[in-house]
């Protein structure tokens, strides 16, 4: 027994192993890291009447959202050629990001198609799995609510 307290106090070889190991997982959230993200995917909407007629000058805008806040970021508009179409380019960037705990910045999209003498045309999606990149729109009759939103940035996607 006696032998047991004069024993100098030694700190266990896995216990000390693990702290060594888990130091680097405790301090890399605090370092920021390079990350490529698509800001906004190419895209490519086509508008289209009840009979399948394309309609020209609809004006179709896509918008970018962020988490972990869920706000919207930009908006960028296009209207739609004599075929119907609008298209949009992709905007990736290297951006620098640090683990937290509400997670990584993750960027979603939505549309918004609007034309006089048509019921406006909205998605509300909260995941990018969702959004389809390449969608026929289908505009009914109806009245027309504008795409504006009064409280959305006027940021512009940055060129890439």
């Amino acid at each position: 027994m006696y032998r047991l307290l004069r024993r100098p106090f030694r700190l266990p070889f896995f216990s000390l192993r693990a702290a060594l190991l888990a130091a680097p997982l405790l301090l890399g959230g605090c370092i920021p890291y390079p990350a490529y993200r698509t800001l906004q995917p190419q895209a490519r909407a086509t508008v289209i009447d009840e009979q399948s007629r394309p309609l020209a000058d609809a004006r179709v805008i896509l918008i970018t959202s962020s988490y972990p806040y869920g706000r919207e970021r930009w908006r960028d508009e296009q209207r739609s050629g004599e075929d119907g179409v609008a298209s949009f380019e992709n905007h990736s960037e290297w951006r620098a990001e640090s683990l937290m705990i509400h997670g990584r910045t993750i960027f979603f999209w939505n549309w918004c198609v609007e034309k006089p003498g048509y019921a406006t045309y909205r998605t509300l999606l909260t995941s990018s799995d969702d959004f389809d990149a390449r969608p026929t729109i289908t505009l009914t009759p109806g009245s027309s609510q504008t795409c504006d939103d009064p409280g959305a940035s006027k940021d512009r996607p940055p060129k890439s």
